[in-house]
């Protein structure tokens, strides 16, 4: 149930930048692809058609776990699987292990000086840091952390707030996650009236994000992803089945198609971390050429 924005620094209209400035990776949650290319194609969704004027859109699989929010968030934010990881289902998880998450992965690689890292999550369970769930280490690390339900707009309203703060920092990683769509989804089914105007309130919400790195004046230097942790039926309101995702960034020069454990590999690659040294390996690949 998540789309996912990733924020990094870039020439725009060109390919990727080696040296990014920040990332900010958005978590739309709940959102089938179908569902996404309608509104696209309709002209639904202003700002994320905005990121596509020079990026690509990537079709993204899940291929190891049961498509469901806390899955996706744990592998999304990782890269591992679930037998790595100990999260394989709302009903089945534990703590990610001590140093897996990206937040880690970056705190590490170049110090609690050198980067600023943040959560900004709209759904407890999923996404929480209290002991026993699965980002309780990243809890730990993070400079910042924002942790309750929450609408779209207050998501992105403290988004932005987060953004004006360390975008002016300098280097960060900053994840913001909407579960509007998500809970529309399960009351009335995807591609529902009711879903379509959650995901175009999303849509409004990530435009105040933009407008951050606009007054910031850093949006010439960053790169946005937006993916999704699973998507959803119609019939059914639920997301069984529901693999074939996808992820949208304003960058060229991305692969096509990938797998949904490639995103942690593209965001280490992107910020020039070498993914390829870390422990234990990752059974995956950057979306980066």
């Amino acid at each position: 149930m998540l789309i996912l924005i990733f924020i990094l620094s870039i020439e725009m209209g060109s390919a990727a930048s080696p040296d990014p400035y920040g990332v900010i990776l958005i978590s739309w949650d709940g959102i089938s692809k179908d569902t996404l290319e309608n509104l696209l194609e309709g002209d639904g969704l202003p700002h994320l058609t905005n990121l596509l004027e020079n990026g690509t859109i990537i079709n993204i699989s899940i291929t190891d776990h049961y498509p469901d929010s806390i899955a996706g968030h744990a592998q999304i934010l990782t890269g591992y699987s679930p037998e790595q990881t100990g999260v394989f289902k709302s009903m089945r998880y534990g703590e990610i292990p001590l140093g897996m998450t990206v937040f880690e992965r970056l705190e590490d690689t170049f110090g609690s000086d050198n980067i600023s890292t943040a959560i900004i999550a709209s759904q407890e369970k999923s996404l929480g840091t209290l002991k026993g769930l699965p980002f309780y280490h990243a809890g730990r690390v993070v400079d910042y952390y924002y942790g309750r339900n929450s609408d779209a707009g207050l998501v992105g309203s403290v988004a932005s707030e987060s953004v004006y703060h360390f975008g002016s920092l300098g280097r960060f990683f900053i994840f913001a996650h909407f579960r509007d769509a998500a809970d529309a989804g399960y009351a009335y089914g995807a591609g529902s009236h009711e879903q379509i105007a959650a995901i175009q309130e999303i849509d409004e919400a990530t435009g105040m994000i933009l407008q951050a790195l606009d007054d910031l004046g850093i949006s010439d230097k960053t790169v946005l992803y937006v993916t999704t942790d699973h998507g959803f039926n119609t019939g059914p309101k639920d997301h069984t089945g529901q693999i074939s995702l996808w992820m949208v960034t304003n960058e060229p020069g991305y692969n096509l198609t990938g797998d949904q454990k490639d995103i942690v590999p593209t965001v280490l690659k992107r910020l020039g971390v070498p993914y390829h040294e870390m422990n234990p390996p990752y059974n995956a690949t950057a979306l980066i050429p």
